[in-house]
């Protein structure tokens, strides 16, 4: 197995990606608070409690109703 400083690839792939997913999230919010600012001129961070809503709507869904997770994650935003 190849290793890349002491890591393995696979490990040092896999932190990879969700730093990629993690700063795509954060760039979607950050965006989102630019635009409303930008076009309104008022401080609004109600995308992030409703990101937020979203989030614990899954995990409620998933872990005390036990939902699927992929099911979970599509029905949290429709509810």
């Amino acid at each position: 197995m190849s290793m890349i400083f002491g890591v393995p690839m696979a490990v040092l792939f896999g932190q990879l990606l969700i730093g990629v997913i993690n700063g795509a999230f954060y760039a979607l919010l950050s965006l989102g608070l630019a635009v409303i600012f930008g076009l309104l001129k008022i401080i609004n961070f109600a995308h992030g409690a409703m990101y937020m809503l979203g989030a614990m709507g899954t995990v409620i869904l998933f872990d005390t109703l036990g939902v699927n997770y992929w099911v979970a994650l599509f029905l949290a935003p429709v509810l």
